[in-house]
């Protein structure tokens, strides 16, 4: 795992140094850790081998090491904010490079020094690829961009314990807030944005250096679904035992909310952070390496220990998968994984991607970036970093050549409409109106969540019907079609197990709902499908509800290419007051409304934010999720409540 954090105020981020950074885990060791200049900024300030204090703190208050003298230009160390003052400074950052808890376990119980030098070398490898994403700003001359720099000051300090003395190996990489700008030939502040984009490309390139090692010394590693990997012979329940950081934090808040339950409708995240920070108690020294060892031993069985000197045999051979993944065959994952939802994609994306796939196989890093050079991706100058593949482009162009080609060349797709469902108010009247009078092939309906689309869509779909004509009704995704179903749609479908068929009845009409979430291939068969039986097609959806993950390109370049005009609402329906059952739960419904508007306007940090300060977003780690989830699904059962649990994948 690589966290990162930001430091602002100097007189903690000197208290940081002194009594957490170069504190050792071991009383015999003299509580003293050494740490490691890294990097070609650090190169540049003269700064190698062992962190001096002086060098580190003289960095912290943006001086020279070796001068003194102020290094980057900013000195407004705070700033007025709401009456108040505030740091407005950033001093460094703290990446902190992990490796999975059963890799710290076979380490430390299973005695395997080997580890902690793979460790050490894997950070430093993916230190060497995260440092290329280093950056400053340029504002000069009314500019308003980033230029790449390459290089960073950091010093890396690696810790054995976390702070209830668990084994966790972790080395604290602190990035100080300045980089060498070749073109100005100046110290500046670094920008993090790059950094913070790459963040999981380092977290998988540390990641697959660290498990190569590992299979190279014997050891067999499972990939995980949620993104990391398990030393096989180390059981969840045993790396559950030796993670007491989580569990303090838990009952800490559990604690907290007992004591004052209004905070309970607050920001659980904010104050799980605050905790985290008021808990961090030092770590006991004193105790001796031997000791700690006792103190690990004496918590696991002779069996669970038997097994950890089984899988931690210095003298195994190399373990190599029964099947193994290429550069080639990584690379291609990666690459039919992301452009299928997007037209343009970080290159350090599918690295990311490609090492996740072949985490642990026998090329590094280097080796798949000279394998993506050679790979003839389309780049733009004016857009580094970013890439495309030629057959993607014209996947695109064709989707949007075929609608721009279609727009105003038909008949309105219902000659004499009926009377408008009652129930429609006026708004909901146009749109359908609007729908039924089109004489585009494509026709794009779009709304934000609870503006009443689907009602509208099947009083259209029924209108289609009565005129006489065929009518399809497809949505992305299994619980979608549910959802349609009961909405009173037709026989929906997914647009999978449709294309699957490929059967379409002549001069039917397509309605697909949910459209932003179908990817390039699918949206391409679709047009072509419906343009070889002369059907009509309507795309309803908003691009601007989903995020990058979850909304494809291909509904976008439509939207801004095609020419077609969508038919639109504007108008929140679903989130109604005036159906609360007392003045709490309508208060928080007009709450919950002027997030879900938020969201409706692609504004999903303020959503978000509204959703916080209301106490809608419960946050939890990753091994108590399935449980938190479950408790609440009951408890919501008990109320007679509907509720929906979603998965990311």
């Amino acid at each position: 795992m690589v966290t990162a954090k930001t430091q602002y105020n100097l007189k903690n981020a000197q208290k940081y140094f002194e009594e957490h950074l170069c504190v050792g885990d071991y009383y015999n060791e003299g509580q003293r850790v050494a740490g490691e200049w890294f990097g070609l900024g650090a190169e540049r300030l003269g700064l190698s081998g062992k962190v001096r204090a002086n060098d580190f703190l003289r960095l912290c208050e943006n001086q020279s090491p070796s001068t003194g003298e102020t290094l980057t230009q900013r000195l407004n160390t705070t700033r007025t904010e709401g009456g108040e003052n505030a740091a407005n400074r950033r001093i460094f950052y703290d990446f902190t490079f992990s490796p999975p808890k059963s890799v710290s376990i076979a380490a430390f119980l299973g005695k395997d020094e080997r580890i902690l030098e793979a460790h050490a070398r894997a950070v430093c490898s993916a230190l060497r690829e995260f440092e290329a994403f280093a950056a400053t700003r340029i504002r000069a001359g009314g500019a308003q961009n980033d230029r790449m720099t390459g290089n960073v000051v950091s010093a890396l300090f690696t810790h054995d314990t976390s702070r209830t003395l668990d084994p966790h190996l972790h080395t604290h990489c602190i990035v100080f807030n300045a980089t060498f700008d070749s073109v100005e030939k100046r110290w500046k502040a670094l920008q993090n944005y790059e950094l913070l984009r790459a963040r999981k490309f380092a977290e998988n390139a540390y990641y697959h250096e660290i498990a190569r090692e590992l299979r190279a010394f014997g050891y067999r590693i499972c990939n995980l679904a949620r993104g990391d990997f398990r030393v096989e012979g180390v059981s969840e329940e045993l790396c559950d035992r030796f993670s007491k950081r989580h569990m303090q934090i838990d009952e800490a808040l559990t604690r907290l909310l007992a004591e004052k339950p209004e905070l309970a409708g607050g920001n659980f995240q904010t104050l799980r952070a605050k905790l985290a920070t008021a808990e961090r108690s030092r770590k006991q020294k004193d105790l001796s390496r031997d000791e700690l060892q006792q103190l690990w031993q004496a918590q696991v069985s002779k069996a669970e220990m038997a097994e950890l000197r089984q899988i931690a045999n210095p003298g195994a051979k190399v373990v190599k998968p029964e099947t193994g993944v290429s550069i080639s065959e990584a690379i291609q994952w990666a690459e039919e994984h992301l452009f299928d939802r997007n037209s343009v994609v970080l290159e350090c994306q599918i690295w990311q991607e490609a090492l996740g796939r072949a985490r642990g196989e026998g090329f590094s890093c280097p080796d798949l970036k000279d394998f993506t050079e050679r790979r003839g991706y389309i780049r733009d100058a004016d857009r580094p970093g970013e890439v495309t593949l030629r057959e993607v482009l014209l996947r695109e162009w064709e989707i949007v050549q075929t609608v721009k080609e279609g727009v105003g060349d038909c008949h309105p797709l219902v000659a004499n409409p009926l009377s408008p469902n009652p129930a429609l108010d006026d708004e909901q009247r146009k749109a359908l109106d609007a729908l039924l009078c089109s004489t585009n092939t494509v026709s794009l309906f779009r709304g934000g969540a609870g503006t009443g689309k689907s009602f509208v869509l099947r009083e259209a779909v029924e209108q289609v019907q009565q005129a006489g004509r065929p009518v399809v009704v497809l949505a992305p995704q299994r619980q979608q079609v549910v959802s349609m179903e009961k909405a009173g749609l037709p026989s929906p479908s997914t647009v999978t197990s449709f294309l699957l068929k490929g059967e379409l009845a002549e001069r039917a009409v397509v309605v697909v709902d949910e459209a932003s979430q179908i990817g390039g291939r699918q949206m391409l068969d679709l047009i072509r499908l419906a343009r070889e039986r002369t059907a009509r097609v309507i795309l309803s959806g908003d691009t601007r509800q989903h995020g990058a993950v979850e909304a494809s390109d291909a509904l976008r370049a439509i939207e801004r290419h095609s020419g077609v005009r969508p038919v639109e609402l504007h108008t929140i329906r679903r989130q109604d007051p005036t159906l609360g059952r007392d003045a709490d739960e309508r208060t928080r419904i007009r709450r919950y409304r002027k997030a879900v508007e938020s969201s409706a306007a692609g504004k999903m940090g303020k959503s978000f934010e509204r959703l916080d300060k209301m106490g809608a977003v419960v946050e939890c780690g990753l091994g108590e999720q399935a449980d938190k989830l479950a408790d609440e699904y009951i408890r919501l059962a008990e109320q007679n409540a509907s509720a929906v649990v979603i998965s990311q994948t």
